[in-house]
């Protein structure tokens, strides 16, 4: 069985979730290379993480659906899971900034949907 190790690790392995990955590290296929995004652009090495999810997927929180979309868990207290759903347009009612159209959600806590999405600035 120590053969078989030593033939896998020689031919290259992708990197699992959480695992560090780059253009010459693949992720496996169902996982992709997620580049943080820091001051001056992205990462140059990625970690291996789960898709974003499109919409009417399942989702537990905004950052794991598309970034067009948010999660609507946001928008029922108490609920813990949602579906990746359109962001809010101006003047409706925000748990944070991810969750309008226009990037700011005014007067948020961050414990509770009592922001309003602002205008565009």
């Amino acid at each position: 069985m120590p053969w078989l190790c030593a033939v896998v690790l020689a031919a290259g392995c992708s990197s699992g979730l959480g695992e560090p990955c780059d253009a010459q590290k693949a992720c496996p296929d169902d996982l992709m290379c997620s580049f943080p995004r820091g001051e001056d652009g992205p990462a140059l090495q990625g970690v291996c993480d789960y898709a974003l999810r499109g919409e009417g997927e399942a989702c537990t929180v905004a950052a794991e659906c598309a970034q067009a979309l948010t999660c609507s868990s946001h928008f029922t207290p108490g609920d813990r899971y949602g579906t990746c759903v359109k962001k809010r347009a101006e003047g409706e009612a925000c748990f944070d900034d991810r969750d309008c159209e226009s990037g700011t959600c005014e007067g948020a806590s961050g414990d509770a949907l009592d922001g309003a999405c602002a205008a565009e600035s």
